[in-house]
């Protein structure tokens, strides 16, 4: 399904709506379920009106992907944000990695995880909302931040898209799975430090470069 244009708020009165209507969206998301839940039921919690929702965000699926953009917001923010180049790339990744954890291993974001997960086999297009605003536009940003290393020779030539997947898959691993399964509470601050910088170590050092212990 094709997601209508979006026109972005121009006051500060149309920012708080476009907010209200995204907390509404995300708490019924969780509550009931994607599927569940109506834009006509997203409009009576947060207040306003349809066509604020459409104008904001031309339907209720272009409504999730906003949604999901805005959970990753911070975390792309990282590796776009100014001056983020001018960092050592063991502290790049270091900020990005504690970032990522502490934003993924969230109940909310988990929930959010489990009811995509739940519905795409019924809306596929659902899935790709997902990624495409979460996961993969994190990728993306890591991607580019690798590719102007390259240019300016601070990496070799490589895929950087598929190097971007290997750092993240290594922070994420098991402990995501884990954590979707409920299996432990999230883990503390120092254990998701002490996890990513293992990780930093070991992307760029490697097994034989990671010290005795």
């Amino acid at each position: 399904m094709t997601t209508p244009p979006r026109l972005p708020p121009t006051t500060a009165r149309g920012l708080q709506r476009r907010d209200a209507l995204l907390d509404a969206a995300q708490q019924l998301f969780l509550e009931h379920g994607y599927g569940q839940v109506s834009v006509n039921d997203i409009v009576g919690r947060a207040g306003g009106s349809l066509s604020t929702l459409y104008r904001h965000f031309g339907n209720k699926e272009g409504l999730f992907q906003a949604m999901v953009e805005r959970r990753s917001h911070h975390i792309y923010g990282t590796l776009t944000d100014e001056g983020v180049d001018e960092l050592a790339i063991e502290a790049a990744l270091q900020r990005l990695g504690i970032d990522l954890l502490v934003k993924v291993m969230g109940e909310e974001t988990l929930g959010i995880y489990r009811e995509v997960v739940a519905e795409s086999p019924r809306q596929p297009q659902l899935a790709r909302l997902f990624f495409d605003g979460g996961p993969g536009r994190v990728r993306l940003a890591l991607a580019n931040y690798f590719e102007r290393r390259v240019q300016r020779q601070l990496m070799p030539a490589c895929d950087t898209v598929e190097l971007a997947g290997i750092f993240l898959g290594m922070l994420l691993g098991e402990w995501h799975l884990i954590r979707v399964l409920q299996l432990k509470s999230p883990p503390s601050r120092a254990a998701i430090e002490e996890r990513v910088t293992r990780c930093v170590d070991l992307f760029l050092h490697g097994v034989k470069g990671l010290p005795s212990r």
